[in-house]
């Protein structure tokens, strides 16, 4: 499991070149499928290049970069099949509202965890502020049928508020100030 904050900046190499090819900058996902479907790309010394790479053409990710099996996978993002339900990471997600049915906000999204061999999403972190987070610890959110992708907002079923996972971390949880 990683997050998709944790493979920002990492370099990818082709592996038929042994080469370095870019580093990482956002994601694409498909919320209709719940899958990371490939990576945005920088890449270039004077003039900067931004492609995407599928990822079902990622070879491996290590703990230090990104392997790419050729450099014919790394591709123009308009040669993607980009559709509507497809979304840049930084642009749609990240901060946008978790609301139980009934309206009551849970939290915003502050990162999104996927499994790296296959892509899927596995949940979401929230975030209540970073003063809240602090003290509290963060929220997960996992991936279940009962999450409804909106335009500006992601809405769960009320008995789905019992399946996230809190105070992973915080002072509250250290200090043991919550039983």
């Amino acid at each position: 499991m990683l997050k998709i904050s944790d493979i920002v900046g990492y370099p990818i190499v082709c592996n038929d070149q042994k080469k370095f090819r870019g580093e990482v900058k956002d994601a694409v996902l498909d919320l209709k499928n719940c899958t990371l479907t490939g990576l945005i790309i920088d890449y270039g010394s004077l003039i900067h290049h931004t492609r995407v790479i599928p990822f079902n053409s990622i070879y491996k990710i290590n703990r230090n970069n990104i392997m790419v099996r050729f450099k014919k996978n790394i591709l123009e993002i308009k040669n993607m099949d980009l559709n509507k339900y497809f979304i840049k990471k930084n642009e749609k997600i990240l901060g946008c509202e978790v609301i139980e049915d009934n309206g009551k906000l849970l939290g915003f999204i502050q990162d999104i965890i996927f499994e790296e061999k296959s892509g899927n999403i596995l949940g979401l972190v929230l975030t209540n502020g970073m003063i809240d987070d602090i003290f509290n610890g963060i929220q997960i959110l996992p991936i279940n049928n009962s999450i409804i992708f909106e335009k500006e907002k992601i809405v769960i079923l009320r008995d789905t508020k019992n399946d996230i996972l809190k105070n992973i971390g915080g002072l509250k949880k250290l200090l043991e100030l919550e039983h």
